[in-house]
């Protein structure tokens, strides 16, 4: 019986149009798209139970600047580390054989033209943006939260699509037949970017079922928490078939991604617990 698959080549350009003067990344693209994907859902929520457009589009301004700061902010500070044995760091008298990229070079911070995101960051952002908006608006924060969050789960999915596209946070090499080949002669890898993808569409499918059928979106915190849950636990299954992302984690029990997941994951499912108790809000102004 002949296999279905036998390894997937992957040779796609990372730009939908390259030309002489400027070029359009597949990334770049796919960020703006997730962008509007977090704007669509809080539109579209927020409308679903009579809030006024304009705060939609306040918290959505809110989120987006959180969201790209503290995603920058947590890949400078977890995820930009190489070995430097020559010029180590001095760190509380003790000398570590590791740099960081974004502490020799702290504007690199605030670069967020260059350089990656991290999507536990990305998490935090919605987190600190709907405290925030709960400050400018009449508006409670966790109503802000839990829509952001249900939000940025499509940025999730385009963002890990870029990723693949690119080649990029690849997995461990495979013998399984959806392994992908990037470059002649390589090894087949896990596709782990579509597993992270696949996580932020079941949990985005997930809080959608529970907003439309469940009113769960009446419960502070709770599809924040069922959102984390989710995509973080699996998150620290799917960190096994990653190839690690900085050179600190060699000889690590768990990795960069996993040990960032952990506290993520019992805090997300804290939250379930904790809006379940608590009980409804009778609007979205109630604190």
């Amino acid at each position: 019986m002949l296999p279905i698959l036998n390894y997937i080549t992957w040779n796609v350009s990372p730009f939908i149009y390259e030309g002489e003067h400027f070029a359009i990344g597949w990334y770049g693209t796919l960020w703006t798209l997730g962008l509007v994907g977090l704007l669509v859902t809080l539109l579209l929520t927020f409308k679903h139970d009579k809030v006024p457009t304009q705060y939609a589009l306040i918290t959505f301004m809110v989120s987006l600047v959180c969201v790209v700061f503290f995603g920058h902010l947590f890949q400078g500070l977890f995820y930009e580390w190489y070995y430097s044995p020559e010029n180590p760091w001095y760190f509380m008298g003790i000398d570590w054989d590791y740099r960081n990229y974004y502490f020799d070079h702290p504007w690199k911070f605030f670069d967020i033209a260059h350089g990656g995101f991290s999507s536990h960051g990305t998490a935090v952002g919605i987190l600190v943006a709907g405290w925030l908006t709960a400050k400018i608006l009449p508006i409670n924060a966790w109503y802000a939260i839990d829509r952001g969050m249900m939000g940025l789960c499509w940025l999730g999915m385009t963002v890990r699509l870029g990723n693949f596209i690119n080649g990029e946070i690849c997995g461990v090499e495979t013998t399984m037949p959806w392994g992908i080949i990037y470059s002649e002669g390589a090894m087949a890898l896990h596709p782990s970017q579509i597993y992270e993808m696949l996580t932020f569409a079941f949990a985005f499918g997930v809080a959608c079922w529970l907003f439309a059928k469940c009113n769960a979106g009446k419960y502070r915190g709770l599809l924040a928490g069922v959102i984390m849950s989710i995509d973080l636990l699996l998150r620290i299954w799917i960190e096994f078939y990653k190839q690690p992302n900085t050179w600190i984690e060699d000889g690590w029990i768990l990795d960069m991604g996993q040990w960032l997941s952990i506290p993520m994951a019992i805090y997300g499912v804290w939250l379930m617990f904790y809006s379940l108790e608590n009980g409804k809000y009778e609007s979205y102004q109630t604190n």
